[in-house]
């Protein structure tokens, strides 16, 4: 038997309660390579992560044959299994009956920040240098950061790890300290940095991801003091942002440098990050506030960089630990294709259909891409006739991982499932946002919900996925496409029918 499940302790009997008690869960399983029992894997369960978790999640190591045992809540239902050099997955429930399988990843690597912590002289940092470190590098399981979130949504690629801390200290700024003199900001760091750089800040190409060194630190981040404009909306804060910036000393070689305030969420910070991880070839995707047609919250470089909101505080702060700590995953698209130029193509399991019509299973995108010759697809596309080079992406979303976090306590219909959007990579832009992804809605109509709201009442669209079920619609169309939800199973698979018209043909002139 590979895995046994049963209860901590036996039912008392004799009581009579008024409500179920919930009780604590053993659970025994096997984690292999497909052949034989993998040592070293680390097994806890998934749970909403958060910048200053209450409890620490139980932990387990398999053992020489791949063996482990945990004591899980009986709220649990995913397991985060990973090890360095293997895809990490998020098991749930479902696949609990059999072992857990992991197939390597060869593209696994470090990538080091280089932190310059900017002082003024009349407004000093106030976030010690610990809880920072915390905030972007600690791999605790549970713990909300810029590194567990970049080794989740790599699932298991990239390891993101300090470098050198500078500390920088600079007389009052030249008035007004606002996000128009922020490229003088970043400048002036420049200057001061002492060079050549160490080596240990310089691993990987920062346009393409590769592990070859290309003389920029893999990423550079100045850590101002002060609060973030794009939560306080004050024009006399500073606003997370991102540069290709020409060197002083050699303005003909540019270098990725991402400048944020102290107390930015960390949906701000692994957002800017995405932008630099490829030198601006991941696009903003969001457009006005109140713009429908948008990705929403169902990708980081929208408003997904702000999921995870507790409550409403904009002005007083501090956000950290209650604003944007559980930040959407980048869509499949945006993970597999943009995100340092299709380095992480291969996490993500793609099936382009040819033809008119297409029926099959779709398997959750966050999970790792399914072992075996014939794996389902976790990202199924069309192209438009209608226009060259736009296409429909269809994937399915589960709340695991950092996609738990709600805004202000709401979940509800629409809020996991199918997610479609029309694609058109014609409109990406590296200055104003084009709106390049439109998310389906699939519950028009619905009003946007009520405080808290994101930054400036920005468009969420937290209804968009099409399900099964009471209140939920299984059915949508989309100019030429329409698609079914035919089938959910236990391990978050949904099986769907899609139909493509063709267009109509244009009269002869």
């Amino acid at each position: 038997m590979n895995r046994a499940l049963r209860l901590a302790s036996p039912l008392l009997a004799g009581l009579v309660l008024a409500a179920p008690v919930l009780r604590a869960v053993d659970l025994e399983g096997r984690v292999t390579d497909g052949r034989r029992g993998l040592a070293g894997v680390q097994v806890y369960p998934d749970r909403q992560p958060r910048v200053s978790p209450d409890l620490d999640p139980p932990v387990a190591v398999t053992d020489a044959e791949g063996r482990f045992h945990l004591a899980l809540a009986p709220s649990d239902d995913v397991l985060a299994v990973e090890k360095d050099g293997w895809h990490r997955d998020l098991v749930p429930a479902g696949d609990w009956g059999r072992d857990i399988v992991l197939t390597p990843e060869p593209r696994h690597h470090e990538e080091a920040v280089l932190v310059v912590r900017l002082d003024f002289k009349d407004r000093p940092s106030q976030v010690p240098d610990g809880a920072l470190r915390q905030l972007l590098f600690s791999r605790r399981p549970g713990v909300a950061s810029a590194a567990n979130y970049l080794y989740e949504v790599s699932k298991g690629a990239l390891s993101l790890i300090e470098g050198p801390m500078l500390h920088l200290s600079m007389g009052p700024f030249p008035s007004p300290r606002d996000p128009s003199r922020q490229a003088d900001l970043v400048t002036w760091v420049l200057e001061h940095l002492h060079r050549p750089l160490p080596p240990e800040c310089d691993r990987v190409n920062n346009a393409t991801g590769a592990p070859h060194p290309d003389g920029k630190p893999d990423h550079l981040w100045i850590i101002t003091a002060g609060n973030p404009e794009t939560l306080t909306d004050d024009p006399k804060d500073l606003r997370a942002d991102t540069w290709l910036m020409p060197l002083p000393w050699d303005p003909s070689t540019r270098w990725p440098v991402v400048l944020m305030p102290e107390t930015s969420p960390l949906g701000n910070i692994v957002h800017e990050a995405f932008h630099a991880m490829g030198e601006q070839s991941v696009d903003d995707l969001y457009l006005g506030c109140d713009h429908p047609d948008t990705a929403g919250i169902w990708d980081l470089m929208d408003a997904g960089q702000y999921r995870g909101w507790d409550r409403s505080h904009p002005g007083q702060g501090p956000w950290v630990d209650d604003t944007g700590y559980s930040p959407s995953h980048p869509e499949a698209w945006v993970r597999s294709e943009l995100w340092y130029r299709g380095r992480y193509r291969e996490t993500v399991t793609h099936l382009a259909v040819k033809g008119r019509s297409w029926e099959g299973w779709i398997r959750p995108v966050a999970r790792a891409p399914e072992p075996g010759p014939h794996p389902d697809p976790q990202w199924v596309t069309l192209p438009d006739p209608r226009r060259k080079g736009r296409f429909w992406s269809l994937e399915v979303r589960r709340p695991w991982g950092f996609e738990r976090g709600r805004v202000g306590g709401r979940f509800g219909p629409g809020h996991a499932g199918l997610i479609v959007a029309l694609v058109d990579p014609s409109k990406l832009s590296p200055d104003v946002p084009k709106g390049a992804v439109h998310v389906v809605d699939a519950h028009p109509g619905t009003p946007e919900p009520p405080k808290p709201r994101f930054p400036c009442g920005r468009w969420q669209l937290d209804d968009a996925a099409f399900n099964l079920g009471p209140g939920e619609q299984p059915k949508g169309h989309s100019g030429n496409l329409s698609w079914e939800v035919l089938a959910t199973d236990a391990t978050g698979r949904m099986k769907v029918r899609v139909r493509l018209r063709p267009a109509p043909r244009r009269p002869k002139r």
